[in-house]
Parts: structure tokens; sequence; C-alpha cells
């Protein structure tokens, strides 16, 4: 992805060639010439036209409004949807509204404590270490893709860990994580079998964890209580999946974009390098990548329940919306020169891990388990460099998300 292009394509397809190309040209062009706008969302096996927004205050606005929620009307009528479709979907904490979400949200806060999440940075620290130890005993010295030979397997074990999953069930329980985070890779009938099989899995995780308790999240959340209110079997299997999703997908892909970022800049990793125990400038480069570079690049779209004028324009009530977190994040009236990655920046009021109700439940442990990994990873390696191009990175044709399809380096 470069960032020195301007060139746009319309109407601008999200998960398309052109836009992954360049996506804050893009983000620019909506700002200037369409703040309230029509983009598609191409999916691949289908598309969908959605209302967004770009400038700052809008997405911080629309983040909250009322007039705007994320499942207002539930499944069509006479449409029966099946159990592990709904559980990995609608029934999911970021797809409740109102007193639904608040009463979720309250019980899964209770275990999910960022003292809890700070006390696993030895973990993550451990974790970095063996997989480097295991790169480098396998290795010849080549090339080595970062973001599936690094990133991915110490944030999959970390959250596999947190969540209790026992050494038997991890393999089968990646593949279905993978296949859920993934979408459609193959047939359809392949993807619904291996989600019917994390269903289960996690259905019988839930079951061991009521009669075995142990230090873990899926133990804290059947413990949770608030006013004698505890979440059932189907909550706790769908707050599993909620978890996954804020815990691991949104990590591994940040600590990726952290590396490919910093060695874009080798300044601002030079100022890292020259103060590797300074934890302070540490936790503000995490947070200058959650907003240069953010993983998450727009919300789940919301629908509006009433018409709604904005800028001079009518979103009708029906109609999908989505706040352009990434775009807000470069809005030049709230970032002084947005373009430019400067870890030390402050203040840094980005929108990568959302706002409002729906701010991402795991964004202690996503900057935690970065900061981590990445302090393992340049100590270890201070002569990490790109084993490719800069132009033969390629990001993933995936709407929504900033996902390189591979980082290759050479650990140096």
């Amino acid at each position: 992805m470069t960032l020195t292009s301007r060139s746009v394509t319309l109407p601008i397809v999200m998960g398309g060639a052109d836009f992954a190309a360049d996506p804050p040209a893009h983000y620019a062009w909506l700002r200037v010439n369409a703040p309230v706008g029509q983009v598609r969302l191409d999916f691949g096996a289908f598309a969908q036209d959605v209302w967004v927004v770009s400038h700052y205050a809008d997405c911080r606005a629309m983040l909250t409004d009322p007039r705007l929620l994320r499942s207002p009307y539930g499944p069509p009528p006479g449409v029966d949807v099946p159990e592990h479709i709904r559980l990995v979907s609608s029934a999911t904490l970021d797809m409740k509204d109102g007193d639904e979400h608040r009463r979720l949200r309250s019980l899964v806060a209770a275990p999910f404590t960022p003292k809890r999440i700070e006390r696993l940075g030895e973990q993550v620290r451990v974790l970095a270490e063996q997989r480097l130890d295991a790169l480098r005993a396998d290795g010849d010295g080549g090339p080595v893709d970062l973001r599936h030979e690094f990133a991915l397997p110490v944030t999959y074990t970390v959250i596999a860990d947190l969540v209790g999953v026992g050494d038997d069930d991890r393999t089968r329980f990646q593949h279905g994580v993978t296949a859920l985070m993934s979408g459609f890779s193959g047939s359809q009938e392949d993807w619904e079998a291996q989600v019917r099989d994390l269903v289960a899995i996690t259905r019988e995780l839930v079951a061991r964890k009521r009669a075995e308790p142990g230090d873990d999240l899926v133990t804290g959340l059947i413990e949770a209580e608030e006013a004698g209110d505890r979440l059932d079997d189907t909550e706790l299997v769908a707050m599993v999946f909620t978890l996954v999703t804020a815990g691991y997908e949104t990590t591994y892909n940040l600590i990726t974009n952290a590396v490919a970022a910093l060695l874009d800049h080798p300044d601002q990793l030079a100022l890292l390098r020259a103060a590797p125990d300074d934890e302070a400038l540490w936790r503000s480069a995490i947070e200058e990548v959650a907003r240069y570079l953010p993983p998450i690049t727009g919300t789940r779209p919301a629908t509006a329940v009433e018409d709604i004028e904005w800028h001079g324009q009518t979103i009708p009530a029906g109609a999908s919306v989505i706040p352009l977190l990434a775009a807000a994040n470069r809005d030049p009236e709230v970032f002084e020169d947005p373009d430019r990655f400067d870890i030390t920046r402050s203040p840094n009021p980005h929108l990568g891990f959302g706002h409002g109700v729906h701010f991402c439940l795991g964004a202690n442990l996503a900057r935690m388990e970065a900061r981590v990994a990445l302090q393992v990873l340049f100590e270890r390696h201070p002569g990490l460099s790109l084993a490719v191009d800069r132009g033969d990175l390629s990001l993933e044709l995936m709407p929504l998300w900033t996902r390189y399809r591979a980082l290759p380096v050479v650990l140096g």
C-alpha cells in the first residue's frame, strides 16, 4: 500500500483492488467530496451498498446515535436461522442494542478487567520468545512470514489459554476460528461444517468449565453475576465468539500492521530502539499504529431506524450505515499532519478501537499483546527487515479490514 498516490477510482468499492491499493486516498476523497456518502462493500460472494461517514466528529456522533442500531429488527419473519449461524452473528455482543447490550456487557466486563489482562504480559513475552526460538531452529536464515508464523500463533495461543481451551481441542478450535474469521474461503458447506464444529467445541468447553472451574475467562463468565443475573449457556457460547474476535483477530493484525508501519518509518523505529525500556513510548507507539494503520477500519453496519438528516443528506430508514474509523483517524481537523506516522503523537484521540457502548472489549488485551510481542521481536532481532520490495506487499481484499496477505521479513 502506498500513501503517496492520490488516484481514486469511482464508484468506491471497499474490498476491491483499486481501494486496497491506496485506502487513505479514498478516505480523503470521501471526507472532501462525500462526507455522508455511499460505497459498496464487496465480500466476493455478495456485495452490499452502505452509507458511510468519514469525518471524525460525525463518526463519534454516529457511534452514540440512538437512531442507529446493530440489529433492530431481528431475522425476517418466517426465516429460520440455523443455530450455528445465529451464535456467530446476531447473538454476539457487538450485535446487541439497548438494555440487552448493557446487561451482557456488564456481565462480560466482570472477568475481562485491565488488571487481569496486564497479568498476562509475562505469558505473552514467553510465548513470543518461544515462537522466535522455534523459527530460528526450524529456519535456514531465509524469509519468515511474520503474520502467519509469529503474530498469529502467539495471539492464538493467548486467546486459547485465556478462554481455557484444552490441549486436545486446540487444533479443532483453531480450524473453527480460522473459518469464522476468514468467511467463505471454500464451499459454504465446508464453512458451515467447521462453524458447527466450533459451536460444538465451545458448548463442550462451557459444560466442562461448569463442572471443573479454572482460572480462565469462560469460568469467569460462568461465575459472573449482577443483581442475581447470569449468562445462560447460549449466551456464554456467543460470548466466547465475541472474545475471540476482540482478543485474537484484531490483535495479530495489529502486530503485523505495527511491524509494517515501523519498517516503513525507520526514524520512528529508531526512537523505540533507542529507548527499549520506555513503556510510555511503546504504549504511545501502539496507539499511533491503531490510528495510522488500524486493523478494523469501520464498525459493523448499523441500521437507521428512522430517516436521518446529516450534512444535507437523507439517510433513509432501514439503510445500513458505517462510521469509517480509519477515515476519521486521518481527519486533518483533529490530527495535525494526519498522514504522518508519529509514535510520539499527543494527544491521540483515535477511533481505532471504536467509541461509545461498542468500544472494543478486547482493546486492553490487544494493546498489551502487541506491545509485549513487538518489544520481544525487536529486542531479539534488531536487524529485522523486509524480505521483499515494499511494493510487493498487498492487503487482503476484505472490506472494513486492513490485513496484509503476508509480511515476509528477514529476522536479522
